[in-house]
């Protein structure tokens, strides 16, 4: 079980995460998310098994799939009220021999959950009880809503 109220206090929501970003990437990802439309059965579906869900997710700007996951995550967040928590800072640690992530200022979840690559979003219910985790970018589904659907109902 995770404590939710100490990582909401150290993590932003995906419009903050995008906000933050430098313009360059903030541009990048909200022309993505403009030209973006969600799949339509995903998003009922997901309205029904995000009741109380909460999203915790690594990203970083230099990450290809991050510019491409965080747009579809903003229009879930705005569209359904997905409660998504960023840890937005994540860095690697090239010189490190035993760690991918420099710790500071990526989070120590980032070593503690096993995090391997970015975008890495880890699935709660509101108790802090893992659902499931998504890595990277649909491998299942073409959609990475779609992509969420499959993860939360095949747990």
């Amino acid at each position: 079980m995770i404590d939710l109220k100490d990582i909401s206090k150290r993590t932003t929501s995906v419009r903050g995460y995008i906000d933050a970003l430098s313009e360059k990437d903030r541009d990048i990802i909200m022309e993505a998310y403009k030209g973006y439309k969600l799949n339509e059965a995903a998003l009922r579906e997901l309205k029904a098994l995000t009741r109380g869900l909460k999203v915790v997710v690594f990203s970083a700007a230099w990450c290809g799939d991050c510019k491409r996951a965080m747009p579809v995550m903003l229009h879930l967040e705005e569209q359904i009220g997905i409660d998504v928590m960023v840890f937005g800072n994540i860095k690697t640690d090239p010189l490190s021999r035993t760690s991918k992530w420099r710790v500071p200022p990526s989070p120590p979840e980032i070593n503690e959950w096993g995090v391997t690559a970015i975008p890495w979003f880890e699935f709660f219910d509101a108790k802090g009880n893992k659902r499931g985790t998504l890595i990277e970018k649909p491998t299942v589904k073409d959609t990475l809503e779609e992509e969420i659907v499959y993860v939360l109902k095949n747990k």
